[in-house]
């Protein structure tokens, strides 16, 4: 089995470098300083990552059951607001609602294939910019350029996540340290 295999994932996907769109990678960031069940995997994807990510596990021996996935989605919210959408939500219609904002082309097939084997499920947060970030800034933190909305937004996403996979909130807190800003369990 691959080491990064679970029954149940949370795969956060953007590009910190872009504002609001680093929104994923900041959560998965939260996720990683919990003590979570050993079926449970938390992964950045990045940027690219998603392609050849849905491709693995949709590919994999033993299917995945869940996935969740965490990325900025403009569904027309304010700014920080959280939704939760099925792929059928962001591939319907003639349109597709849910692109790749690098010009990778649509991810509705990896998608639609991933979808016939696991349960996915997105949760988008309304971004406010999207726009390169000060890159001059020496912060580690991942969160850091975050608009001050989406950023507020990431315990209770760290909290949908964990709901969507079946883990009680609250009790899987290693410490109580600042969750980028917010202080507290998620």
């Amino acid at each position: 089995m691959l080491d990064w295999y679970a029954k149940k994932m949370i795969v956060g996907i953007g590009n910190p470098l872009y504002t609001d769109d680093g929104f994923g990678p900041a959560v998965i960031e939260a996720l990683k300083k919990l003590a979570l069940p050993e079926d449970l995997k938390v992964i950045d994807a990045g940027l690219a990552g998603p392609h050849f990510l849905f491709t693995l596990v949709a590919q994999a021996e033993t299917p995945v059951e869940t996935m969740v996935m965490i990325d900025i989605l403009d569904f027309g919210g304010e700014p920080g607001q959280l939704t939760r959408v099925t792929p059928d939500f962001l591939t319907g219609g003639a349109k597709e609602r849910y692109l790749d904002p690098h010009s990778w082309g649509g991810l509705k097939e990896p998608l639609e294939e991933l979808s016939k084997r696991t349960e996915v499920i997105i949760i988008g947060c309304q971004p406010e910019s999207i726009e390169l970030s000060d890159i001059g800034n020496e912060s580690d933190d991942v969160g850091f350029w975050l608009t001050e909305n989406v950023k507020t937004a990431i315990p209770k996403a760290v909290q949908l996540a964990l709901a969507e996979v079946g883990v009680e909130n609250g009790t899987t807190i290693i410490s109580e340290g600042d969750l980028h800003g917010e202080a507290g369990r998620a």
